[in-house]
């Protein structure tokens, strides 16, 4: 696994923790609209990489300087879910702080396995439309232009399973985030909101939910 070559201190992805953002360079089964990293980390694999010793050298070394590790993409678990859990639990095995891991949410199953095996203590997922109430097919040409895919319903099935995980998972340091698109209108983002506090009722879950505002590239 290759890693952006710069690793990122922050405070503000999880709130009241140092956290070491770690961008993964495999890829991103999306293109979404307005995305920041699309061109440089997606599209354009950099040249001058970070490895897995790297990073696992940079944490023996400073891990201390940090009480959170966050996993970011692209799509960090587009990988073989064998390869994740064997880098994660080297993580886990030298560093004392969180592991936590952003995801669109097409992997539900990965999801489960890596919180069952305590390999991820969160997930940030976002929540990109309300896939709830959109059909596959009639509603196509927004997932085209919001995620840069074309759906079908397998595909919405996944996405609102990972969403289920996350919400079940119930943990401080877990998040739903939602980008407020402008090529949207506002009904997109209530339906968002409305559904993520309907599932949250269910599994009688305090996870947090989070509307960030567009930022333009």
């Amino acid at each position: 696994m290759k890693f952006y070559n710069n690793f990122i201190r922050t405070f503000t992805d999880l709130p009241d923790h140092t956290t070491l953002l770690v961008h993964s360079l495999s890829g991103c089964l999306l293109h979404c609209y307005g995305c920041h990293n699309y061109e440089e980390i997606v599209a354009n694999t950099p040249k001058q990489y970070k490895t897995e010793e790297e990073l696992l050298n940079y944490l023996e070394k400073s891990g201390f300087l940090f009480d959170a590790i966050m996993f970011s993409g692209g799509e960090f678990l587009i990988d073989k879910v064998s390869e994740i859990e064997k880098l994660l639990q080297q993580v886990r095995n030298i560093f004392n702080g969180k592991i936590i891991i952003t995801t669109c949410g097409v992997y539900p199953d990965k999801i489960k396995k890596l919180l069952t095996e305590n390999l991820a203590d969160g997930f940030h997922i976002d929540m990109k439309l309300p896939y709830h109430v959109l059909n596959a097919e009639n509603d196509k040409q927004i997932f085209r232009d919001v995620m840069g895919i074309t759906p079908n319903r397998r595909l919405i099935e996944k996405l609102l399973l990972s969403i289920d995980h996350v919400i079940e998972h119930n943990s401080s340091i877990d998040q739903i985030r939602t980008v407020k698109y402008p090529i949207l209108a506002d009904i997109f983002f209530d339906e968002i909101r409305n559904y993520v506090e309907e599932r949250k009722d269910h599994f009688r879950s305090s996870v947090p939910y989070f509307l960030n505002e567009f930022m333009h590239p």
